[in-house]
């Protein structure tokens, strides 16, 4: 009887010790199920969880992340940190929490499902070995390269220490063609990355198209102003020319002899009142190309004011303005 014990108890110190060691190994695992199953989303975060089509894995992590919309007190307090007030900062991942910034603006549906993902993906890279991440840089590398013009701007903002996190980030939430081994590598946090990646292309197009109306106006306003320029000195060239011409011929009319005859003097009063009149339209020309050019600078203006708005919303730490 005191043998069986005595076996009784090493077993149960080996399981003991087999319970210690694979709680240790697995602490970040038990801790995210915890979280995962204390956490209750609110309605509209609960929906958000739903558009995102999360795989079982993404949705784990995402419970366990706990995320919360927050309004603009809430969120400066947990994710500004002394960040630049010009930057705009739609979300973080803090203290193992995703947070995202509450915007509301029918203009830009789509901007909240996106950062949501953004941010699952950030608690995904905080969980990846540091050999998982060296699998996937030559990976992300090339994506850099293939798609500079979408990330190049976005990644200049962040230290150089942070740029490889936030390229794997962004990849993944912004980038719709990629290298398979990355596609099966994000099919584990979404079902369907190209949804992640059209929440995205969504809301940023109203940027785009306000960015590239802005530069076409600024592109016709500097071609005007250049035509305007040119056309105003050959307006004061021949006016001057003709002013000149009309002074000499008045001199002319009143000096006897001074025409030949009756003929020269109509032909060449003729020849003036023609300038004259040319000069007239070339004149009316030139003010429908500075009433087109002040119409140009108006949009312009227009689409500035329009922008500054839409950038003043996503900015947590600027009070934003109601669009009209």
């Amino acid at each position: 009887m005191k043998k069986a014990l005595q076996v009784f108890l090493w077993v149960f110190m080996i399981a003991l010790l087999v319970l210690a060691i694979t709680a240790t190994l697995n602490r970040q695992w038990l801790q995210d199920y915890f979280r995962g199953r204390s956490y209750e989303p609110t309605g509209e975060m609960l929906r958000i969880r739903q558009d995102l089509a999360l795989t079982v894995n993404g949705e784990f992590l995402f419970n366990a992340s706990q995320p919360e919309l927050d309004d603009r007190n809430e969120f400066n307090a947990h994710c500004r940190n002394g960040a630049d007030s010009e930057i705009a900062v739609l979300g973080c991942y803090a203290n193992n929490n995703i947070y995202v910034y509450n915007i509301e603006a029918e203009e830009l549906d789509g901007i909240r499902e996106l950062t949501a993902a953004h941010e699952l993906l950030h608690a995904v890279f905080a969980r990846m070995s540091e050999t998982e991440k060296d699998d996937l840089k030559s990976l992300l590398e090339q994506v850099y390269k293939d798609n500079k013009d979408i990330l190049e701007r976005d990644l200049q903002t962040y230290d150089a220490s942070e740029q490889f996190e936030e390229l794997y980030v962004r990849a993944g939430t912004e980038v719709a063609d990629l290298p398979e081994m990355l596609e099966l590598h994000y099919a584990g946090v979404f079902s369907d990355q190209d949804k992640i990646v059209a929440f995205y292309n969504k809301y940023i197009a109203v940027f785009r198209r306000l960015e590239a109306k802005m530069a076409d106006l600024k592109a016709e306003m500097e071609e005007l102003e250049a035509t305007i320029e040119i056309k105003n000195k050959e307006y004061d060239q021949r006016f001057d020319q003709t002013e000149a011409e009309v002074e000499e011929f008045n001199r002319c009319a009143e000096t006897e002899g001074c025409f030949e005859d009756e003929m020269i003097f109509e032909t060449r009063r003729n020849v003036l009142l023609r300038e004259q009149d040319a000069l007239k339209g070339l004149r009316d020309e030139i003010n429908t190309m500075i009433d087109q050019y002040n119409a140009k600078v108006n949009e312009y203006n227009e689409n500035v004011l329009y922008n500054e708005k839409l950038n003043q919303i996503v900015n947590s730490a600027k009070t934003p303005e109601k669009i009209q």
